[in-house]
């Protein structure tokens, strides 16, 4: 059952045929050392994909049953990773994008999990490691400009993969109400004005498939829903002095 795991492993897809399978695998392998083989499972979220994904979803829960399957019918990240999260009964939740991933810090995050309550991997903590192109570096610059200007974060990157204490995190993730990429954005902002443990961790960053979104529309939306957001947490005040936390890269290799 997968309320026995340890760990969840979340993952949104949406049109993955052509990474799916050789990622999974990867992934699958360094899973069972990381966490154990019999300690974790993954949610996989279907959001609406239209080609081959579906299938190989299928075929991989034949060989592996413990996975679970989710369906989202919206062409919407954030619906996609709130319907996988609200799915798993695993006191652990990673979420993870299928083209994306940094073992260091799965591994490390996963050893000091004790200490923290979330953990954010960051593509902007070291400049050294990230491998973005100019113009989606400049955007993830802007991006985060916003969620500190308009949110009054002092964290350096909210999107990308977490490991998060779901006993803490669940009762905030039931009350967001942003989708597609403001979900996380949300999230990450209550429980840093919650005073949750939250550790920033750098993460290596390259880009292994060209943006699916125009610059320019994703800037004007963002902004747009950042101000939104802004307006949903006036009335979510700070509970307290925040407790946010960073490590180097050179530490998270030599502890994990």
């Amino acid at each position: 059952m997968a309320n026995e795991y340890a760990v969840t492993v979340v993952v949104p897809l949406r049109n993955e045929q052509n990474i799916f399978e050789k990622n999974v695998n990867l992934l699958t392998q360094e899973f069972d050392i990381i966490f154990g083989s019999e300690n974790w499972h993954f949610i996989f979220v279907d959001n609406a994909s239209s080609d081959q994904t579906p299938r190989m979803i299928e075929e991989y829960q034949a060989r592996y049953p413990e996975t679970q399957t989710v369906y989202e019918p919206e062409p919407n990240y954030g619906r996609a990773l709130r319907a996988g999260l609200v799915h798993s009964r695993a006191p652990w939740v990673h979420s993870i994008d299928i083209e994306q991933w940094d073992i260091p810090f799965i591994r490390w995050a996963w050893k000091n999990r004790e200490k923290q309550d979330l953990f954010i991997a960051s593509k902007r903590a070291d400049p050294t490691l990230n491998q973005q192109a100019t113009y989606r570096h400049f955007l993830s610059w802007g991006l985060n400009a916003v969620i500190n200007l308009t949110l009054d974060y002092s964290g350096s990157d909210t999107h990308g993969p977490k490991l998060m204490r779901m006993s803490v995190m669940r009762k905030i993730i039931d009350v967001c109400q942003m989708s597609r990429g403001q979900f996380d954005v949300e999230f990450v902002i209550r429980a840093f004005r919650q005073g949750l443990r939250l550790m920033e961790v750098p993460v290596e960053y390259i880009d292994r498939r060209p943006s699916r979104n125009l610059m320019l529309m994703k800037i004007y939306w963002n902004i747009r829903e950042f101000l939104r957001l802004r307006r949903i947490l006036r009335t979510y005040p700070y509970q307290g002095p925040v407790r946010l936390y960073r490590i180097s890269r050179h530490d998270v290799l030599r502890d994990s």
